[in-house]
């Protein structure tokens, strides 16, 4: 189980792989950071970082009926009792597609978010942004109130004064027809948005509308209409996928329908059937999507369109019916490239029928227009995937629309600019300077959830309501309706886009709710009936309002263009690829607290973006992990710190965008760089730059070696320890499905002190799914919201002090170049034989009769004994009382259900033991036995793979017992006869028999 020289197969970072003196330093130290200045006092700024977003505010109240009121619960609404959790549908936008969300209230007040098991998008799951969006309702740099900035000064208006200021303002617009207004919108798929913006261009002919998303897939557009002369969408089906072909893509983590693609992938990788799907990648910078390949290429982006020419010619040669022109590579590859590009070609050819290729939205025009051509070919149109009509396909791109606008700025032919949401000063192209052309407007509005760095450019910023404040409707990105709810009252009165533009529109409504409420949204041109209406809101969808599937035919015409512009070459030079960041996407997450602390699945760093570089790219450049780096491209140039990250191709550095905000809010404020001036209208997706090292230092806070499980120190201490991560191929555990077991010799448990006797119903365990894990921190981030788990700052992560209860463990394999990436979740394990409750002096953690490992709060007296003694470092010791100052208002941000815990106690995982409860006190209520499945935890409940299972162990039929019994489960540190309650099942690869590891 170990590689060379004795050294282990796996490695977590480049320092660990070395054996670095500092690694192992970091490993020794069982609580890293003692040293800290306790005297030193925070300032107030720092406080904020740490506690701001985690406060609530005032004025919490349900508004669940359509006429708003505030009533003591001395008159109860009916069916409701204080105290009792309620779950409401609701659906979350984001780059114009929406997720659907069940969101639970306690008392009208918001606590924690979860995925949809009925809406075609969520499947159930959340991603980490969705479950952080109850951290934003309630963070207390939201604006509060209109503000206007007038002659260099700024004042602080009332509701009233706004609307004092509007009602003349629009009115006069609509008599002159709208002559001089341009609205800029972030991109939206409101079918009640879409009906007013026609009602809006009837009564303000004049006026103008332009969109704006930094991070858009109008590439993706433009490649369907390269195809097809016509405007759709690709809605991939991943379980009927045998064969795919991503270039660089992110299907798993950056798709706007990821959470259903990620539940289909890891449905087939498993290997308990018959069949298993095989992924290929093809991408310069690691992503979630790459790390679950079983073959990679770290390819420059610029050079991805000739991969995939070469990926046709292959198809050709193999008799699949490629056009004429894209027979013959557009140019040459190295032989790594080629050698992936034959295997993927053969197997997808082998699999006609039971394939696809997707391209990613930083990939041109052409290459989409090529995937479609191939999917075609391939026959996978109606089997892997359909196509649907754009809702809004005949609109120009998002860098054409904001170029034009500029144009118009510039040229002082815009009299009121009206901003709907987004943050265009601080993330539209650099090149345009609008941030500096807003002002050119004689009036100009922007409505936004915070004071941003466009508010701070615009006469007027106007508050806008939350979207789980108000109502509003979104499509899925296959157009599925999902009607937005309130879930409380909006505590600032905030103001919606659907509001603004009725307004402006002239159009007579009491409510946004009024306005969703006329919208049809089930295809029959009609809005719902009150029984269709009461429904979509109890679903969370609205029946029968998917896109239908459009038949769509290749023009024969549409291979010449398409070949000619693939055979453009890449350039020399270090290419910059621009990324959206895993946590704060492209900046409008920056000031919750909870993403900025959560670790990018790859790098593992936190609290920072940093210039992403390869091993070998880095000593060519001469730069050092930490460097501070300046990147020039023309009179273009930012200073950012280097970070050396496996698996980046050569000459390649990743950008992550999002950072560096100057008005996000104290949270966000100054964190990271800001990548954006790099940025152009021409290169919105790469860009040649020249790298300088600078010399200077800078401290990335990086979890990837903390709280590493020392297998290696064991080892050289007398005790044998097999492989953290377990892998086999599919093709080899086929053949033999108990080689797993027979490698891993587990030693039989013994009993250390006496055998433990349960007078409890239930034995509770779980299961891990390496195979299916794609490690995108969903878990994590749900722990933190169902258990309160306080966020510590950039300064105690860097010591190590990071309060997550459950860590997302990130290895590599093989060489640093080209690494094969494997995800591990490790949560407190629950162990029969707990090493931590036999050296706890004061018996704060303790076996319950259920077998948990439970933790007494109020008998920790802090020795920190018990994380000293666990072996896989899962504890966490609060070292400050992060929730000291929070006020009675301000604790309703808290899930009343889970003890908030003081300074000096240990933390760890329960397995949701007040959700065990829960189920347990109804059923016994009910005189009912408790179903397999009806506990989730946290963690299993949001995972969209389903890799986490849940169970009772004395259920022999349950499926954790089924799964603990598995050819592939495994013990983590089984050799250490802990005997722990969590079981692993060993991760599956199915590589190609002709291809070699790129």
């Amino acid at each position: 189980m170990s590689g060379e020289n004795g050294k282990r197969a796996h490695w977590r970072s480049l320092d660990e792989l070395a054996d670095t003196p500092e690694f192992r330093e970091l490993v020794s130290a069982e609580f890293p950071g003692l040293e800290e200045d306790i005297a030193d006092p925070a300032t107030r700024r720092e406080f904020v970082k740490i506690l701001g977003a985690s406060l609530g505010m005032v004025g919490l109240t349900s508004c669940r009926w359509p006429k708003e009121m505030i009533l003591p619960f001395a008159s109860q609404p009916a069916g409701r009792a204080p105290g009792v959790a309620v779950q409401y549908a609701t659906a979350m936008e984001l780059c114009g597609a929406t997720v659907g969300l069940l969101v639970t209230s306690y008392d009208g007040r918001p606590v924690k978010i979860e995925g949809n098991p009925l809406h075609p998008a969520s499947l159930g799951a959340a991603s980490a942004p969705a479950q952080a969006a109850v951290l934003e309702l309630y963070d207390p740099a939201r604006s509060r109130q209109p503000v206007r900035r007038e002659g260099g000064k700024e004042a602080r208006q009332s509701w009233e004064d706004f609307d004092a200021f509007a009602t003349p303002h629009f009115n006069g617009l609509r008599a002159s027809r709208g002559r001089g207004l341009a609205i800029l919108s972030e991109a939206s798929s409101s079918p009640t948005l879409a009906r007013l913006r026609v009602g809006l261009v009837e009564a303000l002919p004049e006026a103008r509308w332009y969109g704006w998303e930094p991070l858009s897939r109008d590439n993706e557009l433009e490649g369907a209409r390269l195809a097809f002369g016509r405007s759709v969408r690709g809605v991939p089906d991943l379980s009927r996928a045998r064969v795919i072909v991503s270039l660089d893509g992110d299907l798993l983590a950056g798709h706007p329908d990821a959470l259903r693609l990620a539940r289909e992938f890891a449905a087939t990788r498993r290997g308990d059937g018959g069949e298993m799907n095989r992924l290929f990648a093809a991408e310069p910078v690691p992503s979630v999507t790459g790390a679950a390949a079983d073959h990679r290429l770290a390819l420059a982006a610029g050079s991805i369109p000739a991969l995939a020419s070469s990926i046709a010619a292959g198809l050709a040669a193999h008799g699949v019916a490629v056009p004429e022109a894209l027979r013959k590579p557009a140019r040459a590859l190295d032989a790594r490239a080629e050698r992936f590009a034959a295997a993927a070609a053969a197997d997808l050819a082998v699999a006609r029928g039971r394939s696809l290729i997707v391209a990613g939205p930083r990939q041109p025009a052409e290459v989409h227009a090529l995937a479609w051509i191939l999917n075609e070919a391939l026959g996978a149109f109606g089997a892997t995937l359909r196509a649907v009509d754009d809702p809004d396909g005949d609109r120009e791109s998002h860098v054409q629309s904001v170029t034009g606008l500029a144009g118009r700025l510039r040229a002082g032919e815009v009299e009121t600019l009206l901003i709907l949401g987004g943050n265009a000063a601080y993330d539209a192209p650099a090149d345009l300077g609008l941030a500096d052309l807003i002002g050119r407007a004689r009036v100009s509005i922007h409505l936004s959830l915070h004071d941003n760095e466009t508010s701070r450019r615009c006469a007027w910023h106007v508050p806008r309501a939350h979207f789980l404040e108000s109502w509003g409707d979104a499509r899925a990105w296959d157009g599925t309706v999902s009607v937005q709810q309130p879930l409380i009252e909006a505590l600032y009165g905030g103001r919606t886009p659907l509001e603004l533009v009725a307004a402006l529109s002239g159009a007579r409504v009491e409510s946004a709710r009024d306005l969703v409420r006329a919208t049809p949204t089930d295809g029959s041109g009609s809005p719902l009936g009150e029984a269709g209406w009461r429904r979509a809101l109890h679903d969370g969808v609205v029946e029968g309002s998917g896109l239908p599937p459009v038949r769509v035919s290749v023009r024969a015409e549409a291979a010449g263009p398409v070949a000619a512009r693939l055979g453009v070459g890449a350039g020399r030079g270090t290419e910059a690829v621009f990324l959206a960041d895993a946590s704060v996407h492209d900046g409008r997450f920056a000031n919750n607290a909870w993403l900025q602390e959560l670790p990018d699945p790859i790098t593992r760093v936190t609290w920072d973006n940093a210039a992403l570089v390869g091993p070998a790219t880095a000593a060519e450049l001469g730069v050092r992990h930490g460097e501070m780096v300046a990147l020039t491209a023309g009179e273009r140039s930012i200073e950012i710190a280097a970070c050396v990250v496996p698996g980046v191709a050569e000459g390649v550095i990743g950008l992550p965008l999002g950072y560096g905000r100057r008005a996000a809010g104290p949270v966000g404020d100054g964190v990271g760089f800001d990548v954006y001036p790099l940025r152009v209208s021409e290169a919105p997706h790469a860009v040649k730059v020249d790298v300088r090292g600078l010399g200077r230092s800078y401290v990335l806070a990086s979890t990837q070696d903390h709280h590493a499980i020392d297998a290696i120190g064991m080892e050289e201490r007398g005790r044998r320890i097999g492989e953290l991560i377990v892998e086999a191929e599919w093709a080899e555990y086929r053949r033999d499905p108990d080689a797993i077991r027979r490698e891993r010799h587990e030693p039989k448990p013994l009993a250390l002190f006496g055998e433990l006797e349960y007078g409890g119903d239930h034995q509770w365990g779980m299961t891990i799914d390496l195979s299916a894990c794609i490690g995108c921190n969903a878990c994590a981030v749900a722990c933190q919201a169902e258990n309160n788990i306080p966020v510590v700052g950039k300064k105690q992560v860097a010591r190590g002090r990071e309060m997550h209860w459950i860590r997302v463990d990130r290895y590599f394999k093989g060489s640093p170049e080209a690494p094969a990436v494997a995800f591990q979740p490790v949560a407190c394990q629950h162990c029969e034989n707990a090493p931590c409750e036999s050296v706890c002096p004061v018996a704060a953690t303790v076996h319950s009769s259920e077998g948990l490992n439970s933790m007494v709060y109020n008998r920790c007296v802090g020795t920190r004994y018990c994380s000293n003694n666990c072996p896989y470092k899962v504890r966490r010791f609060n070292y400050f009382n992060y929730f000291k100052r929070t006020s009675q208002v301000e604790k309703m941000a808290f899930n009343p259900d889970v003890t908030v815990r003081a300074r000096g106690v240990m933390e760890k995982c329960t397995f949701c033991v007040q959700r065990i409860e829960s189920v347990k006190i109804a059923a016994k209520n009910e005189r009912r036995p408790i179903a397999d499945g009806a506990i989730v935890p946290a963690c299993a409940q949001t995972c969209p793979t389903e890799a986490i299972v849940f169970g009772d162990l004395r259920d022999p039929s349950s499926r954790v017992s089924q799964l603990h019994r598995h050819p592939r489960a495994y013990s983590l540190l089984a050799e250490l006869n802990v005997q722990p309650r969590n079981r692993y099942l060993a991760k599956l690869r199915n590589p190609s028999s002709g291809a070699e590891e790129a």
